[in-house]
């Protein structure tokens, strides 16, 4: 299968995770509380796997500055979120936007509130057992 008919089974599958998983979660006690709904080897991308995930944003919670080691790709499923990328001005993303995260590109991503939470659904391939995301100075 080619790489871009990979990534289309990927956003079709993110799109059916969400309607399954949208309104079904209970509210997070951590201020980013990530749910791991998906987790499958890519057999046209030897020694790869999709991971997808539910993100459950408190009000005014942040990630700190990370970044990772392949595109993280996220869509807004309720309420507002910033992408902080270093260098770049933030840019805001709403229910039904979606945005990607680039490989090494230090960055921070926070609820745009700070009354309201947010969630939004992520996915993003990378080595079997490789580490998603790296905290940075």
């Amino acid at each position: 299968m080619p790489y871009h008919r990979v990534l289309m089974t990927a956003f079709t599958l993110t799109a059916a995770v969400a309607f399954m998983v949208n309104g079904q979660l209970a509210g997070a006690q951590q201020p980013i509380k990530r749910t791991d709904v998906l987790k499958t080897h890519l057999p046209d991308i030897e020694g790869k796997e999709m991971q997808i995930w539910v993100a459950d944003i408190m009000p005014g919670a942040a990630t700190g500055p990370h970044f990772h080691p392949t595109p993280r790709f996220v869509y807004v499923l309720e309420g507002a979120v910033v992408l902080e990328i270093d260098g770049k001005a933030p840019q805001t993303f709403r229910v039904g936007q979606a945005f990607v995260e680039m490989p090494d590109e230090r960055h921070n991503f926070r609820n745009a509130s700070g009354t309201e939470p947010a969630k939004a659904l992520g996915f993003q391939y990378a080595g079997k057992g490789q580490q998603l995301q790296t905290n940075a100075p």
